[in-house]
């Protein structure tokens, strides 16, 4: 898998799965049906792009532990806040 470049581009594509999942709640959806639908969802497309880039398998294991420490560091923010 190639590394993300522009910093911030990934981040604005972020906020928008955020904006849509937050619309998707404020529409009646259950907030952790939406959580586990987003998780599902990128760990389907993260597959998916690993294999168009020619990503190996072994390469998975450092998105995974991306994911544990931002969702961890989220997490955290919000039950200070």
């Amino acid at each position: 898998m190639s590394e993300t470049t522009g910093g911030g581009v990934h981040l604005e594509i972020a906020n928008r799965f955020i904006e849509q999942a937050n619309a998707m709640i404020e529409a009646g959806d259950d907030a952790e049906a939406v959580g586990l639908a987003m998780t599902h969802a990128a760990a389907n497309f993260t597959a998916f792009a690993a294999a168009l880039n020619e990503g190996r398998r072994e390469e998975l294991g450092a998105v995974a532990d991306e994911y544990r420490r931002l969702l961890h560091a989220y997490f955290d923010n919000r039950v200070r806040a």
